[in-house]
């Protein structure tokens, strides 16, 4: 299982050397004031383009949803294709199941995951089986 927190973390760090080195290779250009400038734009330009495209990425990879306090947090919105990761935080054995049908994790025990990938758009109600009163949605877009 990846952990979404670490893919992150790396597409960040991947992020923050390309903008270093291409800061670095507009400063060894030399020549005039005016190609050192065009240099700049170019390089803040390749690096908002760069982050830009990262993002769209992201958000269907995956997304999390915490399971602690007898609670759930996290994901509320994500797109078709996307992977959710629901992990049980909590001292207590707990479910994560929809109303409709959709998905059932089965018993999650404390420090386990369960991974559905939603691959229709909706809004899905869901709940714990063992503790009603633990609920919450999730939207899913195209």
């Amino acid at each position: 299982m990846i952990d979404v927190n670490t893919q992150r973390t790396n597409r960040g760090t991947v992020l923050a050397i390309s903008v270093g080195l291409l800061f670095t290779l507009a400063a060894c250009g030399g020549g005039d004031d005016s190609s050192s400038e065009a240099e700049t734009a170019a390089t803040e330009t390749a690096a908002s383009e760069s982050s830009e495209s990262a993002l769209p990425a992201a958000a269907t990879d995956g997304a999390a949803i915490a399971i602690a306090g007898f609670a759930f947090s996290g994901a509320t919105e994500v797109a078709v294709g996307t992977t959710v990761t629901v992990t049980n935080n909590d001292s207590a054995t707990h479910t994560w199941t929809s109303e409709d049908g959709t998905f059932d994790s089965g018993s999650i025990a404390p420090g386990e995951s369960f991974e559905f990938t939603f691959d229709t758009a909706g809004t899905f109600a869901y709940h714990c089986n063992i503790h009603a009163s633990m609920q919450g949605t999730i939207t899913v877009t195209a």
